[in-house]
């Protein structure tokens, strides 16, 4: 019986003094040691015996199970597709050819095990079978025999049933494997683990991933107690932390329970999982961290709690957790941390909190000594204040890219000496502070990419000796100034592409001895000096020379490269010069490019080449002369690149190529001389011997073609000589025996003859589409016997003789397009048995006869779209058994016949779109004739209904249909009863007005719904019902007026697309059921109004478009739920009113820029925004003098001018207190108020109180008597104020208590989010006077302070016994006003009017209180600015 141990019998046992258990300690770890050195050696000694002994038998004794016999390691089997048999022969096979010493098998795969098999019996495994791993995969085994594994019971170690049936544990059939270590049961249907599942063994690895476990038991894992190490029960739907069954398991390390539905973990303050060390719960539905959560699993090293719904952490979450090494948090929803988050977690090395929502990191990674990884990407960070990383020495590597960031603090990495990667990429920084590196000596990787830096100061880099990859790209620089990178020798990479650099300074490089890669494509280089000329330090050789490999220049406007721009580059590689406005290539340029294999100089204006220039490029490989202006290449031009194997001249004019031009390039592979003018090939323009294989003569106006001109090309592979001016005598000159594609489309070949392809023996690939053919030779293929692919689209073709294609046993692919065909030739497709596509759309067909075209046995594609066909005859008699797909479009077809392709069961495509078809026909593609179609379009047909409703034709397997452009007005409750498989439906741009109900209620597994351009003007929430798995809804170009609430059917609904409606608001509940929308499109409706809860449901909601809507004021409410999630925010065309309500809106939008863009700021692709052109900028529409400015271009005080701050009163001002009373805007944005204060004659001690939003008054105390104060009231929150980005305060500690401000007194003024005011204290009352008239020291001070301490206890006491009496005496005049009501009880009362002055509004209690506090108060209360606040 299971019996559990009690937690204090352990405690008991451990040895009571620290010598016994330190002795005891080390002797268990000996002798451990010791049996772990012998298991070791014992399992080699038999290991290695085993293999020895073992052989594979010959591969004819065990067909289909491949054996591997690999030195050391013994036999391993693998067996695809086996049966029972066929594995029971294999392994009999082993064991006979072992003999009487047996055989061990290493290792048995069985994949794909035959599907008949569903329960796994013993008889699989022969007698004598000695097997130490075993794995079945992707099976139908749903039960284990018990006696399955009886004869493995004394080898097998490890066991694998992956991918099954099983719906349990086969704990029976397992009981006796007693060497069994591991078990791996993923991917099966296992839905619960009872009790005692796994007894009987000692396993160490367990793997239950990907099953459909919802129940464990206490005791599922009985036995397990002592060995389980590892266990995974990730991809299950776990509801609860198994808490209650793991907690006996004193081994267990290793715990994932991914893919779950985990929300919490336990809290019952006593099981624990003490040697647990690693726990996986990503993917869960977490969504609180709380305090101390973990303190169950204390011995945690790795925590990953990756992709779940985290939105707060509690500052003391993993207090616990002090061996803590790893934790990921990431792709959560976390906006904020305390500063003390990990303060408990002092090893941690590795935290990843990318792809959050925090805004603020001020003091939350410090102190972490062992720190070395920080992921802090895709947040929305807005600064790196001072001092962020405080403490933490060993930080190495820290993720900034695409954040928020607008402003980094000099002292931001201050104590960060061994970083060594720094990515801030795709942030907003303006400027990097010259002493921002000061501190990191060993940073190697630095990125700023994709900023708004526009200068780089002298010295920034000064301290960042070890930098060896800089990216500065896509940013705003103007100018590189010499010095700037003098710093960095050890610089191997720079990148500054993408800037708007107009000048960089002689020398700006030269320093740089390390370079290897440059780039500054995409610049403004309008002249290019002698900026990469390194300089020789002393005791370097003069021909050092530089070390860059490649040089990127291409996209500026360079227009003149002097002739040292390039000098001492003899290490360059690659270089690219494209797309600028170079004219000339001169000798000298090139000079010292001795190495340099890619040269890219397309897209320039170059018209002369100088003799010489290549010269130097002995190794040049690869040369990209394009869209130039060359109009002659002479002898000399390339006659020093005997190494070029590619030369691209396309788009030059080129007029002139003398003979024997090319001569010199032996290697030369592809040549490209489309769209020139060469007008005649000559006979020496390709000279024998070239190795080229691809050669492209494209739109080159030629004509002529000489004898001998592709002479001795025996390597040419693929000609392109379309849109030329070639007659059927060029093709004569065609001798190229090893030519595999031909292109001569568009070309004159009317006058083709039979002996014009005789000279292509090899062809493979005919292009001869629109050369006004009008008839083919039958003997014209004769000698192109591999000919497989044949295009004759558009000529004049109307009939083809029969023998057209004989003996083309390689056809496969014949294209007749646009030609005249009036009938189908069918005699040339008689014996046409390989063609596998054959199209003969736009033609003149108006009949076809299918029973003609069966010699077609092999076609898979059939493409008769675009002709006038009224009738398809002849499928009784055809076989189109490979047949995939028809288009029959555009034609005029008004009915199909009956038995249509009745037997071409593969067909799945059938198009029938724009014919003339009034309905489905039914019976033609019902699943009686094509039972396996899936995809059917019947756009564009005068459809007035789907179907025959009286039909009994279904389609089982259809998947997708398009009935778009019909002529439907209704969609009836039995138009989809048919398509029970249905996954897409199309159904726009017709005239719907009315959708039935329960429309859609057979369609199950729909997943894509289109109703788009259609007349909707209401779609009842009950039409929708039923679409449990649709994934995207498209209503757009309807009418619809109102949204009812979304039915809760659509609860796996991604894409809602409701764009140009009419619709005029959205309420809070109708969204609410879409808990899993992703996208949602309101773009170009008549919306006004947007209930501030409306989005908040959408928890997965990741792009918002409300662009061209009539919204004044954007719902920020609307949208504050969704700023975790959101990527794209679309709000630009709205009438937006730019007024005190939109500032809140302003420093919104500007925070979140990252996920809105913005007026400032450039699309730097991948982003979503509020803009992405000019004309989509969110502009204000009022008031008119702001018309047209773009929203976020403008200062929020330009359109809002009230202050944060509206009144400020003084009250009840006493010596030595003051109380400080004001009225403020509403502002979301606000987070506390600081109440600072000065005496106006000690400006230097200023005190403060930090106080939470809420607040409206505070009492200051401890001031001095008869003293004047300026007394200040500031709104705290990213006011955009120059104090705020000197000391942002982004984590406010709300107090009461007095503190030093850090507000100066210079700021002590009254501004947009601050009002001031100045108060003089009365005078000390003459009690604390002292006798000779001053004021007392210090030591009268204290007594005083006693004395009226004293004084105050004394008065309380008395109250106590006043109140007392006063109650005594209110108890007896109650009782006697009793007694008299009694008397007056028994007289007539005489009527009496009661006025309404008998009542009073504050009963005489509350009346009593005010007055009385009023009189505790004093007698002075005095409003500095005579303001009456209503607070």
């Amino acid at each position: 019986m299971w019996t559990t141990r009690p937690r204090t019998r352990r405690k008991w046992r451990q040895p009571s003094t620290p010598s016994c258990r330190e002795r005891d300690n080390r002797w268990n770890h000996r002798r451990d040691g010791f049996r772990i050195i012998y298991s070791v050696i014992l399992a080699a000694c038999m290991a290695t015996q085993e293999a020895r002994s073992a052989k594979c038998p010959p591969p004819d004794t065990i067909p289909g199970c491949p054996c591997y016999n690999f030195e050391n390691g013994g036999l391993f089997l693998e067996c695809a597709g086996a049966t029972e048999e066929s594995l029971r022969n294999a392994l009999s096979g082993v064991i006979h050819a072992a003999g009487e010493e047996g055989a061990l098998v290493q290792s048995l795969s069985v994949y794909e095990l035959d599907r008949k098999v569903e329960e796994l019996r013993s008889a699989a495994f022969p007698a004598g079978s000695q097997i130490r791993h075993l794995q079945i995969s992707h099976s139908a085994i749903r039960e284990i025999s018990e006696d399955a594994f009886t004869r493995l019971s004394k080898s097998l170690e490890s066991l694998a049933l992956v991918s099954g049936r099983l719906p349990h544990v086969p704990q029976k059939a397992m009981a006796s494997l007693s060497l069994l270590k591991a078990l791996d049961l993923e991917a099966n249907l296992v839905y619960e683990l009872p009790s005692f599942s796994f007894f009987g063994l000692a396993l160490i690895k367990l793997n239950l991933k990907g099953n459909q476990i919802m129940k464990i038991s206490e005791y599922a894992f009985a036995g397990l107690e002592g060995t389980l190490k590892d266990l995974d029960l990730a991809e299950n739907k776990i509801r609860v932390f198994p808490m209650t069954s793991l907690r006996r398991l004193e081994h267990l390390t290793s715990l994932r329970l991914a893919w779950n539905e985990i929300s919490q973990l336990p809290e019952d303050g006593y099981s624990r999982l003490d040697a647990l060390n690693f726990l996986d719960l990503s993917s869960n539905n977490f969504k609180d961290i709380p305090l101390n959560c973990f303190r169950c699993c204390p011995s945690l090293k790795t925590l990953s709690l990756y992709y779940n719904a985290v939105e707060s952490v509690d500052k003391d979450a993993f207090i616990s957790l002090i061996d803590l090494e790893s934790i990921d948090l990431s792709h959560n929803k976390i906006v904020f941390l305390d500063v003390a988050t990990f303060r408990a977690n002092q090893k941690l090395r590795s935290i990843d909190l990318s792809h959050n929502h925090i805004h603020y990191i001020r003091g939350v990674f410090s102190r972490l000594p062992e720190l070395k990884e920080l992921f802090l990407a895709e947040n929305n960070i807005l600064e790196i204040p001072a001092e962020t990383f405080t403490g933490s020495t060993s930080l190495s590597v820290v993720y900034l890219q695409q954040n928020a960031i607008r402003r980094i603090d000099a002292r931001g990495l201050a104590t960060l000496g061994q970083l060594a990667q720094l990515h801030l990429s795709g942030n907003y920084i303006e400027k990097v502070p010259r002493d921002f590196l000061e501190h990191c000596e060993n940073l190697s990787t630095l990125s700023l990419d994709g900023n708004n830096i526009r200068e780089l100061e002298v010295g920034t880099f000064a301290k960042a000796k070890q930098l060896r990859e800089l990216r500065l790209q896509d940013n705003q620089i103007t100018e590189v100034k010499r010095g700037v990178f003098a710093p960095l020798p050890s610089l191997l990479e720079l990148h500054l592409q993408n800037n708007a650099i107009t000048d960089m300074e002689t020398g700006a490089l030269r320093s740089l001895h390390s370079l290897q890669h440059v780039n500054l494509q995409g610049n403004l280089l309008a002249v290019l000096g002698d900026v990469f000329q390194v300089s020789n330090d002393v005791g370097q050789s003069e021909n050092s020379g530089s070390s860059l490999v490649s040089i990127q220049l291409d996209n500026n406007g360079l227009g003149v490269l002097h002739n040292d721009s390039l000098r001492g580059q003899a290490s360059v590689r690659i270089m690219w010069l494209g797309h600028n406005r170079l004219t000339r290539l001169q000798a000298p340029l090139f000079r010292d490019l001795l190495l340099v294999e890619r040269l890219y100089l397309t897209n320039n204006s170059i018209s002369r080449i100088e003799d010489t220039a290549f010269k130097p490029m002995q190794a040049l490989k690869f040369l990209e002369l394009s869209m130039n202006r060359l109009s002659h290449v002479t002898v000399k031009t390339f006659s020093e690149l005997h190494e070029l194997e590619e030369l691209y001249l396309q788009d030059n004019g080129l007029r002139r190529l003398d003979p024997y031009a090319l001569t010199a390039l032996k290697r030369l592979r592809i040549l490209d001389l489309a769209n020139n003018h060469l007008n005649v090939l000559h006979d020496k323009i390709f000279q024998e011997g070239l190795p080229i294989r691809t050669l492209n003569l494209k739109n080159c106006t030629v004509s002529v073609i000489e004898n001998g001109a592709f002479r001795g090309l025996n390597n040419l592979y693929e000609l392109n000589l379309e849109h030329n001016h070639f007659t059927a005598m060029a093709l004569d000159r065609l001798d190229i025996p090893g030519l595999r594609v031909l292109r001569i489309s568009y070309n004159n070949f009317s006058q083709i003859n039979a002996n014009s392809l005789d000279g292509l023996p090899s062809l493979q690939h005919l292009a001869m589409d629109s050369s006004e053919i009008s008839r083919m030779p039958a003997e014209i293929f004769s000698k192109n016997k591999n000919l497989g692919k044949l295009l004759l689209s558009n000529n004049l073709l109307r009939i083809l003789p029969a023998t057209l294609f004989l003996g083309l046993e390689a056809l496969k692919e014949v294209k007749l397009d646009g030609n005249k065909f009036q009938e189908v030739p069918y005699d040339v497709f008689a014996n046409a048995t390989t063609i596998e596509f054959l199209s003969l759309a736009n033609n003149g067909l108006h009949r076809v006869d299918m029973s003609r075209l069966n010699g077609l046995i092999s076609l898979r594609e059939l493409d008769l779209r675009g002709n006038k066909i009224v009738s398809l005859t002849g499928f009784a008699s055809v076989n189109f058994s490979r047949l995939i797909s028809v288009d029959l479009s555009h034609n005029h077809l008004t009915a199909l016949p009956a038995n249509f392709f009745a037997r071409s069961n593969m067909l799945r495509k059938i198009e029938l779109a724009a014919n003339k078809f009034r309905q489905i026909p039914a019976v033609a593609l019902s699943a009686q004739n094509i039972p396996g179609l899936t995809w059917l379009n019947v756009t564009a047909n005068p459809l007035v209904r789907i179907h025959e409703i009286s039909s009994e034709a279904k389609y089982p397997a259809l998947q997708e249909i398009h009935i778009s452009g019909t002529n439907l007005t209704i969609v009836t409750s039995q138009d989809f009863e048919a398509f029970p498989a249905l996954m897409h439906l199309f159904m726009g741009s017709n005239m719907i007005s009315r959708v039935s109900p329960s429309a859609f209620r057979s369609l199950s597994n729909l997943l894509t719904l289109d109703l788009s351009i259609n007349e909707l003007e209401l779609l009842p929430q009950e039409r929708l019902k039923g679409l449990e798995h649709l994934r995207l809804l498209n209503l757009t170009h309807n009418r619809l007026k109102e949204l009812e609430d979304f039915p809760p059917d659509l609860k796996a609904l991604q894409v809602l697309d409701l764009s140009y409606n009419q619709i005029s608001g959205v309420g809070k509940g109708t969204f609410q059921h879409l808990e899993n929308l992703a996208e949602l499109h309101l773009y170009g409706n008549w919306i006004s109004s947007i209930s501030p809860d409306a989005f908040k449901p959408l928890k997965k909601l990741r792009i918002l478009d409300l662009s061209r809507n009539y919204l004044a004021n954007l719902p920020l409410n609307a949208f504050r739920p969704l700023e975790t999630q959101i990527r794209s925010l679309r709000a630009e065309e709205n009438p937006l009113h730019c007024d005190c309500e939109s500032q809140e809106l302003w420093e919104w939008l500007r925070d979140h820029q990252k996920l809105v863009g913005g007026g400032m700021s450039r699309n730097r692709g991948g982003g979503l925004r509020m803009n992405d052109v000019d004309g989509g900028l969110l502009r204000c529409e009022q008031p008119p003098e702001l018309r047209g400015l773009v929203f976020l271009d403008l200062d929020p005080h330009a359109f809002c001018t009230a202050p944060l701050v509206l009144k400020l009163a003084i009250q009840d001002i006493q010596p030595f207190s003051v109380l400080v009373s004001w009225q403020s805007r509403n502002h979301s944005g606000l987070r506390g108020y600081q109440v600072a204060y000065h005496a106006l004659d000690n400006v230097d001690e200023v005190r403060a109180k930090i106080l939470e939003p809420n607040a409206r008054s505070v009492k200051l105390s401890k001031l001095s008597p008869n003293t004047r104060y300026l007394i200040c009231v500031f709104g705290l929150g990213n006011w955009m104020t120059s104090r705020v980005e000197d000391g942002p305060m982004e984590q406010l500690n709300f107090t009461q208590v007095e503190i030093l401000a850090s507000t100066p007194s210079s700021q002590m003024t009254d501004s947009s989010t601050s009002r001031c005011t100045e108060v003089k204290t009365l005078d000390a009352p003459d009690a604390i006077i002292s006798s000779d008239g001053s004021a007392m020291g210090d030591v009268g001070s204290v007594s005083n302070f006693l004395t009226r301490r004293l004084g105050l206890i004394v008065g309380c006491c008395m109250g106590f016994i006043v109140f007392l009496l006063l109650v005594s005496v209110l108890g007896y005049l109650k009782v006697k006003k009793q007694r008299e009501a009694v008397k007056r009880e028994q007289q007539p009362i005489p009527p009496e009017y009661i006025s309404y002055r008998h009542f009073s509004i504050q009963s005489g209690e509350a009346g009593h209180t005010a007055t009385r506090q009023t009189s505790q108060d004093g007698q002075h209360t005095n409003f500095i600015n005579n303001t009456t606040l209503n607070v």
